[in-house]
């Protein structure tokens, strides 16, 4: 029988609790502790019967991107159908099945337990008070997202003849060691520490499981682990997101009218184009775009290319270089509103914009156990038992501030020497790392390189100076990087699912005066860590540093404002802040 167990926000579904995640729910009225995994998409449309079409996100180049015909938000709160107010559901399935008595510490299958008189909890019947049982704190987990009860009785070593063993869980002493398993029946214990050993449960394969899916999967050859259900590592999401844009060929064919007829007779002449367009579009271009970057955008109008994450960014990256403030701005999608360059950083930042109004959209697509996402598709655990035509996403609305760093100047720093030595050092200890605990390498991943992890610290040293005069907490902004070969941009936003979005404090940052104090101080701020000399000479060399994470006493932001989880070892990239300071004076060249 179903009942309501509790509630919970859809910006949540997709990053923390979606198909496949255990989340703790306090019943109500019993207050009882109900321990359950998030079901996936199907049994999502099995309770939904057609009602959700009121929840469908549109967001078409994400949309391409995923291979899917939609997005819908996670079925939360009431929707109207017939002309009546019904609840959504989001059905959860009791995971893990066994329990323990809080009074006795007996442990056993939900079957064994005595229900409520309402139903709506399990108890111990044997206990005076009947008091509610709670989840056993240890489930399992495997690299291939399998999620099983642990085997409890089969892992403990049981007397001869002891044929209905009666098994508890103890606690003798601090810590993971001081918690005893014992059979009643036979006298049989074993500490829990071992289980945690390298070999803890070595006469068990994993068994497969897929509670959010139903059912198990066969043949899988990953080694169990066994873990706390609410660790971390039981549930990494794998998001991918865009930021809405107005349609660019709109007002870019607008602005080369006059010329398209003459781009078309020219576009089989690269260099005759070229000086076309140098001589007759740049003179009256308002946005910091070369002839080569106009020539391209032209033919991307005329051929419409998409689908490619790449693409995803460039676009918006471009959009992004736009003023698109007019005067019926109330309908603007995304409102970008171009603010002049502090002459400080003349020649070093070529755009800076306040983005007043975005919309992003944040789809689910899948989910990793033990450790984030490495790489792409192929490593993420499946939503759903087949492909569905659609994902589950929330649409988000914010502000933020935009800049992009001159590319001339970012080129140049890139050539320098001691970057260059720099970088080669990162590369060769993250390889010997990865060598050191048995991966594959294939070479060193594509963002493990100087403009992206120049972006990526300039981002988190933007963010810890914005939070404190934004008015937002850093947990609260978010970074969307912009690099590759014709991009070198940050753009630093906070949303919210409110379709009013925020309160306009931090599009406020990008104002001239505002952001040439804001640059310096980020700067000036991560001119000494509290973790020197390690921090700035050590880290790199060390091994210490192998997976890329940011120190964590200069240069560290929450994992909610990082989109550094993907990469490499699933952690931050960023170079630690004394590091991030020693070509501060380099970088003072460019900022």
């Amino acid at each position: 029988m179903s009942k309501n167990v509790g509630s919970i926000r859809r910006s949540q579904i997709i990053s923390t609790f979606g198909p496949g995640a255990i989340v703790d729910f306090r019943l109500p009225g019993s207050g009882a502790l109900l321990s359950g995994v998030m079901q996936g998409l199907e049994a999502w449309e099995a309770y939904t019967k057609g009602g959700y079409k009121q929840d469908v996100v549109r967001e078409p180049r994400l949309e391409v991107l995923l291979g899917v015909d939609h997005f819908r938000a996670p079925p939360v709160g009431t929707y109207q159908r017939d002309g009546q107010t019904k609840d959504r559901v989001l059905p959860i399935e009791r995971f893990p099945d066994w329990l323990s008595c809080p009074e006795c510490h007996v442990i056993n299958r939900s079957g064994h337990w005595a229900p409520s008189r309402n139903g709506d909890s399990l108890h111990c019947g044997k206990c005076r008070g009947k008091p509610a049982v709670v989840p056993v704190r240890f489930v399992t987990i495997c690299e291939n997202g399998h999620l099983n009860d642990f085997p409890w009785t089969s892992w403990l070593t049981h007397e001869a003849g002891c044929s209905r063993p009666v098994l508890a869980l103890k606690t003798v002493g601090a810590g993971i060691g001081g918690l005893l398993l014992t059979c009643k029946s036979c006298g049989a214990d074993r500490s829990m520490a071992e289980a945690f050993s390298p070999n803890g449960i070595p006469k068990h394969k994993c068994g497969g499981g897929r509670p959010w899916l139903g059912g198990r999967e066969t043949g899988c050859e990953a080694a169990p682990r066994i873990t706390q259900r609410g660790a971390s590592n039981v549930y990494f999401s794998i998001e991918q997101s865009a930021i809405t844009l107005p349609d660019w060929k709109v007002p870019f064919r607008e602005k080369i009218a006059d010329f398209v007829d003459m781009l078309d007779y020219l576009d089989d002449d690269e260099d005759k184009m070229i000086d076309f367009i140098k001589k007759k579009i740049l003179p009256n271009w308002d946005a910091p775009e070369s002839a080569e970057e106009i020539a391209l955008r032209f033919r991307e109008m005329k051929e419409d290319n998409s689908g490619i994450e790449g693409d995803l960014r460039l676009d918006e990256f471009r959009m992004l270089l736009t003023d698109t403030s007019s005067s019926d701005e109330s309908e603007m999608i995304l409102l970008n509103r171009q603010q002049p360059v502090p002459a400080t950083f003349s020649g070093m930042i070529s755009w800076i914009s306040s983005v007043e109004r975005l919309r992003e959209v944040r789809a689910l697509t899948g989910f990793t156990r033990l450790r984030a996402q490495v790489g792409g598709k192929p490593d993420a655990v499946p939503l759903s038992r087949s492909d569905l035509s659609w994902l589950p996403a929330v649409a988000m609305h914010g502000e933020g501030v935009f800049l992009s760093l001159d590319l001339e100047a970012v080129s140049a720093w890139e050539s320098r020497p001691e970057v260059v030595e720099h970088l080669a050092l990162l590369i060769q200890t993250h390889m010997d790392t990865a060598r050191a605990e048995g991966k594959q390498v294939d070479g060193a991943p594509s963002q493990l390189n100087a403009r992206y992890m120049l972006i990526h610290t300039l981002a988190h040293a933007l963010i810890a100076r914005m939070s404190l005069d934004s008015g937002y907490s850093s947990s609260a902004l978010r970074e969307r990087l912009y690099v590759g070969p014709d991009m070198a941009g940050l753009l630093i936003y906070t949303s919210t699912p409110d379709a009013d979005g925020t309160m306009g404090g931090l599009s406020r940052q990008a104002r001239p005066a505002r952001m040439e104090q804001l640059v310096l101080q980020a700067l000036a701020d991560h001119e000494l860590c509290s973790a020197d000399p390690l921090c700035y000479e050590g880290m790199a060399r060390s091994g210490s540093n192998g997976n890329h994470a940011a120190c964590h006493n200069c240069v560290f932001l929450p994992e909610t404002s990082c989109e550094g989880i993907r990469p490499v070892s699933g952690r931050f990239q960023a170079f630690s802040g004394r590091q991030f300071h020693g070509m501060s004076s380099s970088m003072r060249l460019i900022l």
